[in-house]
């Protein structure tokens, strides 16, 4: 054989020799699987730690007077004011009068009518004496006690069923009624002040002659005030009648004190809301002005054990936890106790647990989230 084809066997031999083991390398080698890595969304969160907490309700409302009277005219005549000017912003004391209205016909008229009554028990005198005798003598004083300047005193009274039919049958007990009810009608022309207060408005002039049913003046009590404030419905188990309050100015300076005298059952739909009323009574140096707009801060009652979120982290009064074990959210039903600039305070949540702070939005049973905890 010659030494040419030698080299060449030789030559491929080495080279088969390689070949099989650089293949057995390849097979002991481990082989690498690439694998795609996942990207979980992140989510704000919060590590639950109830405390106990006592918030009051913020509310605004109008100063109003518990007492604010429209005087109408019940009677006819030419009006002139009386210890006070008729004009809007005068103070006035209880007891003072406001105005009077013309009365001397009326006064006339009453007297006419007492004479005629005077008249009239004088008449049927002649028939007590024969009929009833025993009571002659009181019916006689009685017609010397009545003075036409003076209200018609009390009639006697009848000791049987037949004198009291006797003096129906006369007219007296009629002419009696008829002239105490024009005694009280003229009482309707000289208006006393019900109360301490102010004018607020002037409806006519002095010497302005008035009909019934005229709107004369309103009135209003200076040291009897009121505010009604809305509380959201979610806070007004905890407002109770004689809960204490505080009277703001809008510079958040302390106008008075006050507390809730009546809490309404009625919801206003628009603010899911209940109003509350608060008796209001200025600090020292400070008074209240019908109309004048405050702020009320209230006291609920208790001390209520939660934990204060955002707001937008809720949604029909439920929320999301997060769940370590299998990486996802879960919604759980809790209660707003109070909602203040600085989110709501919720309860219904145990210590230790995971809740989402932030907004969820398209959020899927199947959805693995990872969460960072503030």
């Amino acid at each position: 054989m010659k030494l040419r084809h030698i080299f060449i066997i030789a030559f491929f031999l080495l080279v088969n020799i390689l070949i099989i083991i650089a293949l057995k390398k390849g097979f002991n080698k481990p082989i690498e699987v690439k694998i795609d890595k996942v990207f979980l969304p992140n989510l704000s969160a919060n590590q639950v730690q109830n405390i106990e907490k006592q918030f009051k309700a913020m509310g605004y409302g109008n100063i109003s007077s518990f007492n604010t009277v429209n005087l109408i005219s019940e009677v006819q005549g030419k009006l002139s004011q009386g210890k006070v000017d008729l004009k809007a912003g005068v103070a006035f004391k209880k007891g003072d009068l406001l105005y009077k209205i013309y009365d001397v016909e009326a006064r006339y008229a009453l007297r006419a009518r007492k004479s005629g009554f005077i008249n009239l028990i004088a008449n049927i005198l002649p028939d007590i004496k024969s009929d009833y005798s025993n009571e002659f003598n009181k019916w006689s004083i009685y017609i010397e006690s009545i003075k036409l300047h003076k209200n018609l005193p009390e009639l006697p009274a009848w000791t049987s069923a037949k004198e009291k039919v006797f003096l129906a049958s006369k007219q007296v007990l009629s002419e009696y009624f008829t002239i105490k009810g024009q005694e009280e009608q003229l009482k309707k022309y000289s208006i006393l002040a019900p109360f301490n207060g102010t004018i607020t408005e002037v409806y006519v002039s002095n010497f302005s002659v008035v009909n019934p049913g005229s709107k004369v003046i309103k009135i209003t009590q200076n040291a009897n005030f009121e505010i009604s404030i809305s509380i959201p419905t979610h806070q007004i188990e905890s407002v109770k009648i004689g809960s204490k309050a505080t009277i703001l100015t809008t510079l958040n300076s302390i106008k008075g004190y006050g507390k809730v005298v009546r809490i309404s059952d009625v919801l206003n739909q628009n603010t899911q809301s209940i109003n509350v009323f608060v008796k209001a009574t200025p600090i020292e140096n400070e008074k209240f002005i019908d109309g004048e707009y405050v702020k009320v801060d209230l006291n609920i009652e208790g001390k209520n054990k939660g934990i204060t979120i955002p707001s937008l982290a809720i949604k029909n009064n439920s929320v999301f936890v997060y769940d370590s074990i299998d990486s996802m959210i879960h919604q759980k039903q809790i209660s707003v106790l109070n909602e203040d600039v600085e989110g709501s305070f919720i309860s219904g949540l145990s210590d230790g647990e995971i809740i989402i702070t932030q907004e969820v939005v398209n959020q899927q049973d199947s959805t693995k989230y990872n969460v960072i905890i503030k």
